[in-house]
Parts: C-alpha cells; sequence; structure tokens
C-alpha cells in the first residue's frame, strides 16, 4: 500500500531536495497541495472518531459495571429490611399493615441513597430493577401475616383459657361457648378450641386438687380421700393418669409426713414431761424448793402426759422434804432410821410410795451432806432460807477490808449453824461460783498476786484454821505450803512466805524436780521431837520445806535443764538448812535434868540466844513461886508451843501442865511469851 504524505501532520518530517521547477507548471503543483492537505485531515478526522467511539465504549462497560455493582447493593439493602420486618411479624411485635407502611418508607430512603449513584443512561434499568425486586420480596409478607395472626389468635385462645381457669365460677359450658365464639372471628380450626377447653379442663380439675391438698394437708381422714390413684381419678376424671399417679403419691407422703409429726410431736411432749419432772426431782434432792411459779410451769408442762403422776408425787413431798434437810446430820440419821423401821414392821397398803419417799429422803441426806463438807454456804442457805452476806470477789483478791470482815462473819456464821446442827463440815464460805472466779484468777496469778489473796483468806479466817484450810485448799490445791505462807503473810514474814509460793509455784508447773524421800527423810530427822512422819503439822513442814527448798535450788542455778531435772538427786545440805531454818523458825530443846527432853520450833523473829535469855529470865522470875528451892525449875520442864500462837509456849510437868497460880480455879495454864 502506498504512503500517503501526511506533510506537517505525519508523525515524520521527510527530508525535501531542492527541485526545479519548471515555470509552465505552478499551478498544477499548487491544485496538487491543496489536495494532498485535505486528504490529511479526513485522516486526522477518522482517527478522533474512533477515539471517542473506543472511550464510549469504555464508559459504557464503567457503567454497567457500576449498575450491577449498585444494583447487588440495592438488593442486599432490601432484603436487610424484609428480614428485619419478617421477624418482627413473626414474633408479633409489629402488625402486617405497619410492615408494609414501614417498608415502604425504608425503600424510598434506600432508592434515594443510590440516586447520585447510578449513570444517567442506565436509570430507568435500575428503576425497574428496584421495583420489580422490591415487589417480589413484598409477595412474603403476606403468608407471615396470615401466619403470624393466626399465631397471636391461638395465644389469644390461651389467655383466655387462663382468664375462665382464674374464675372459679365459670362453667364449662360458659367457657366452651366462649372459646368457640372467639375462634370463629378469627377463622380458626375447631380443633384449636377443642384442644384449649380440654387443657381448661385439666388445668381446672389440676387446680381443684390441689386446693383440696393444700386446705386439708394436716388432716389425714381427708387426705385418705386421695390415697390411691383410682380415687384421684374418681373424684377428678379430666386428670391424667400420670397426674393421678402423681397426686396420690404426694398425698400418702404427706399423710405419712402428717403420722410423724404427730408422732415426734407426742415424744417430744413426752420428752420435756420427763424434763420437768427430772428438773422437779434435782431441785428437791438438792435442796432447793422451787417456786409456786415454776412448780405450775412444770405442771403444765406434764399435763396428760405419762409423767404427771409422777410430778404431782414429788410435789407432794416438797415440805417434808424441806423440813427434813434442815435437820442436824445426826438427827437426818435418826429420821430415816425411824421411816425405815415402820417400813418393815407395819403393813402398809402404799408400799411402793412409802419406798419411793424413802429414796428420796436418803438421796437428799446425801445431798446435804456433801454441801456441809464441801459446801457450807449451800448448806447454810437451805437449812436457814437465808443467805450469807454477799462479797464480791474482786473485793477479796484486792483485799478490801470489809470484805475481809465480811468473809469473817460468814466464817463465824457457818460454824455457830454447824456447833447447832452437829456438823463437822466445811467452813469455807465463799459459794461455788466465787471458787471458780478465785481459781481462774489463781492460774493467772504471779507468785506476789497469790500470797496477797492467801494472807486475805488467812486474815478473813481469823485465826480458825480449818476455815483457812477450807477456803485455800478450794482455790489453791491440797499443798500446805500455801497454807503455811498464808500464815508467814499474815505475820509480816513475806519475803519467806514469797520464796514458799513462788517455789510450790515452780513444783506444780514442773518447771524444779526434788528428791521427795531425800527432802522427807531429812525433814523427818530436823524435826524429831517436834512431830513425826503421817501427821498434818508434819505434812505442812515438809511440803513447805520442798517448796522453798525448789526456789532456793532454782535460783542458786542447780536446775540441769528445762524439764526440771537436777544435777545431783543429793540433797544440797546448805539449801536444806536454809529453807527448812526459813519453814520453821527454828528448833530450841529444853528440859532433861528432872523431866524429859522437848523441842520446839522458835518464832521467825527470835533466834536461838534471845530464846534461851528470855527463858532464864522468866525461870529466874518464876522458879521460886512455882518450884520452890529448884532454882532451875523451868529450865528443866519440857515446852509445847501454842498451835495459834508461835511467841507463846506452855510448861509440861509430867502429863499436866504447870497452871497459873493467879487464876484460883487452876484453869489457866502458865504462859511464857517470847519476844
Amino acid at each position: 500500500m502506498a504512503k500517503i504524505p501526511m506533510g506537517n501532520f505525519g508523525n515524520a518530517m521527510p527530508q525535501v531536495g531542492r527541485i526545479q521547477m519548471p515555470q509552465n507548471q505552478s499551478g498544477q503543483m499548487i491544485a496538487g497541495a491543496l489536495q494532498n492537505m485535505s486528504q490529511v485531515a479526513q485522516q486526522q478526522h477518522e482517527r478522533e472518531k474512533l477515539a471517542q467511539e473506543k472511550q464510549k465504549i469504555e464508559q459504557d462497560k464503567k457503567d454497567k459495571a457500576e449498575l450491577a455493582l449498585q444494583s447487588s447493593k440495592v438488593g442486599a439493602d432490601i432484603s436487610v429490611v424484609d428480614d428485619d420486618l419478617l421477624l418482627k411479624m413473626q414474633s408479633g411485635a409489629i402488625a402486617y399493615d405497619d410492615a408494609v407502611v414501614q417498608r415502604q418508607k425504608s425503600l424510598e430512603t434506600i432508592k434515594g441513597q443510590y440516586k447520585d449513584l447510578i449513570p444517567k443512561q442506565f436509570e430507568q434499568n435500575f428503576n425497574n430493577y428496584f421495583e420489580q425486586h422490591s415487589y417480589q420480596s413484598a409477595s412474603k409478607y403476606l403468608p407471615i401475616a396470615q401466619k403470624s395472626e393466626q399465631q397471636q389468635a391461638i395465644v389469644k385462645l390461651k389467655d383466655m383459657r387462663e382468664n375462665y381457669l382464674k374464675n372459679p365460677n365459670a362453667s364449662e359450658q360458659e367457657v366452651w361457648g366462649g372459646l368457640s365464639l372467639y375462634a370463629q372471628s378469627k377463622n380458626l380450626p375447631l380443633a384449636h378450641v377443642q384442644d384449649t377447653f380440654n387443657e381448661y379442663k385439666n388445668n381446672r380439675a389440676g387446680n381443684d386438687v390441689s386446693t383440696f391438698y393444700l386446705g386439708n394437708k394436716s388432716d389425714n381422714e381427708k387426705l385418705n380421700e386421695l390415697s390411691t390413684p383410682e380415687a384421684v381419678i374418681a373424684k377428678h376424671p379430666n386428670l391424667t393418669q400420670e397426674q393421678a399417679v402423681y397426686w396420690s403419691g404426694r398425698v400418702s407422703s404427706q399423710i405419712d409426713q402428717n403420722n410423724r409429726a404427730v408422732a415426734l410431736q407426742k415424744k417430744q411432749l413426752e420428752d420435756d414431761a420427763k424434763d420437768a419432772v427430772n428438773e422437779m426431782k434435782a431441785d428437791i434432792e438438792t435442796g432447793l424448793i422451787p417456786s409456786e411459779d415454776v412448780i405450775k410451769s412444770r405442771l403444765a408442762r406434764v399435763k396428760g402426759t405419762g409423767k404427771e403422776s409422777e410430778f404431782v408425787q414429788y410435789s407432794g413431798a416438797l415440805v417434808e422434804v424441806q423440813q427434813f434437810m434442815r435437820l442436824g446430820a445426826d438427827e437426818r440419821e435418826a429420821y430415816l432410821s425411824k421411816k425405815r423401821s415402820e417400813a418393815q414392821n407395819t403393813a402398809q397398803d402404799n408400799a411402793k410410795d412409802v419406798s419411793w419417799k424413802l429414796s428420796l429422803l436418803s438421796k437428799t441426806h446425801e445431798n446435804m451432806l456433801g454441801y456441809e463438807k464441801n459446801n457450807s454456804s449451800l448448806a447454810y442457805s437451805i437449812k436457814t432460807g437465808q443467805e450469807l452476806t454477799p462479797v464480791p470477789t474482786t473485793s477479796i483478791i484486792m483485799g478490801d477490808p470489809k470484805a475481809v470482815a465480811a468473809l469473817s462473819k460468814n466464817i463465824k456464821t457457818i460454824h455457830a449453824s454447824n456447833i447447832i446442827d452437829g456438823v463437822n463440815g466445811s467452813l469455807n464460805p465463799l459459794s461455788t461460783q466465787q471458787q471458780q472466779e478465785l481459781k481462774d484468777y489463781w492460774g493467772k496469778a504471779k507468785p506476789g498476786d497469790k500470797l496477797t489473796l492467801l494472807t486475805n483468806l488467812f486474815t478473813a479466817s481469823a485465826g480458825n484454821a480449818n476455815a483457812s484450810r477450807d477456803m485455800i485448799k478450794s482455790i489453791a490445791g491440797d499443798s500446805g505450803a500455801y497454807r503455811l505462807s498464808a500464815s508467814l503473810g499474815r505475820r509480816g514474814l513475806n519475803d519467806i512466805a514469797g520464796q514458799i509460793v513462788t517455789g510450790q509455784d515452780l513444783l506444780d508447773k514442773n518447771l524444779v524436780k526434788v528428791d521427795d524421800n531425800a527432802l522427807r527423810a531429812s525433814t523427818a530427822n530436823y524435826l524429831s521431837g517436834v512431830t513425826s512422819p503421817g501427821k498434818p503439822d508434819f505434812e505442812i513442814y515438809l511440803e513447805s520445806v520442798k517448796a522453798n527448798y525448789a526456789y532456793l535450788l532454782q535460783k542458786s542455778g542447780q536446775v540441769a535443764d528445762s524439764k526440771g531435772s537436777i544435777l545431783n538427786k543429793s540433797i544440797d545440805e546448805d539449801l536444806f538448812h536454809k529453807a527448812v531454818l526459813n519453814v520453821t523458825g527454828g528448833k530450841y530443846t529444853s528440859g532433861g535434868f528432872f523431866g524429859s527432853k522437848s523441842v520446839v520450833l522458835r518464832p521467825h523473829t527470835v533466834n536461838e540466844k534471845s530464846f534461851d535469855d528470855q527463858l532464864k529470865t522468866f525461870n529466874s522470875s518464876n522458879a521460886r513461886a512455882y518450884g520452890g528451892s529448884d532454882k532451875d525449875f523451868f529450865l528443866d520442864l519440857p515446852l509445847e508451843q501454842d498451835p495459834h500462837n508461835p511467841y507463846k509456849y506452855y510448861f509440861k510437868n509430867g502429863a499436866k501442865y504447870v497452871m497459873d497460880v493467879n487464876d484460883k480455879q487452876r484453869k489457866t495454864r502458865l504462859t511464857f511469851t517470847v519476844r
């Protein structure tokens, strides 16, 4: 194909040589040039037209792609609206008519959102697609609406059933008529009416049997009417067999439960009646006669039970028992002996009652003996109907003079009562509660505080050794060391007393151990002539020596370990000698020339030389008046220390005492007092 020259419109500029043109060809050349230019222009136009067509084709492709894209989006948006509205219609949240209106509004909103996104040339295509898609999705609504309406009608039918159940006066005819009328208005099948009516009758029967059960839950006679499935069906035919089985089982279980409750209640009443009798018995046997109100209360508890007669029997014995317990120990024994003799030698119409009375009196006597021995404050209260002077425990601990004086008064009161009744009982005025309170205090107290309490109790005893013993024993235990330390503390020997208390505390806590046998032998040897093993005073001295020795041993460091074992079981003679001097005050030997020698203990504040000098002085002043020519009369006589006053001594002349010549009736012992 021949190339057409394009001049300056071509793609390249050709090299044109210098041509010599004949002068007669100039017109022809101009015409050729014009023709050539026309051809170039036409070619340029064709090229531009092709480019435009190509561009249009590309744009159409883009517009179609955009149409497809936006159509897919609008379809999805319409589906979202439809799905949401259909779900709401199915649940009954929105009615069909409202759903149609809401859908139309939503579609208009969606369509407006795509107005500027659709190419103009395809606007009609988009509108056609939108309308078609909208119409197709809308066809789903009516069946759902119809089904929803029917479901709602069924729900309302169920609501009518529940309303009729709440009305106990509604007749079955009334219920059937109401259900049928509503179902017809909603085009519901008759089967729904029948099902709902059957449910009504079943529920009504269930309500009736439940009401009967709850109303007669505690009445076994009534409950027995529904104790079998057959009985339940017979009375409530609209119940199912399963329901009949359930209710008969529940009723039977309730009947059994009621029977158990009755049995339990009866047992509880009998047990309570038994407790009331035992309480009455305990009170009478212990001498604590109950008040009239208490007796009435207990009588109400036994009324109508098998224990009523026994309770009346105890009540009838109150007066006699009270009178019996106010007697002295010997009088009570005599009274019991008389009653036993009468029972054995006399025919009794009520031998069983007589035996019961004797048993009751014997028990009260046994209890009273225990009170007289260990609980004197209670014994006094039972016998006299009076209480001892109350003394606060804290005041006793603090050593309040008024409290100490009150305790002393109570001791004297008990002592006098015991003498009148011929009772050799305890002189401890502390109540059992006070004893426990003081025990609690004792367990936590330091040795110094313990000594203070012991001293207060000893002071309250006012020299009555038995009262001091009984009080201290009830709090601190059996150790005689505490009793002796109390006596020493009362005499102002607090240092020694404190050592004894501290040592006993160490022994009680097993912090120090001593050789009991070796100490007993050494103590017996030292106290030979004063007292001997087995005697009460010896045991008190031994326990006190042991306690003081333990204190000195611990202080000296002769404790091997924390368990209290000592390095050497043999007695440390120096420590023992110091301990026995601390406890006893030391010894003094007198007599022996004509009479027998005697060994007595010295007061702690009087040494051996001072004692000897005072005895010699006493002899010089009184020997001639009592011994005549025997100038050493009193020096040869054995001495005996006063058990209540360690500073006073008496002279033994053979088996008798030397009596004071100033006492014309010769009833007063001559007394040697050291200072």
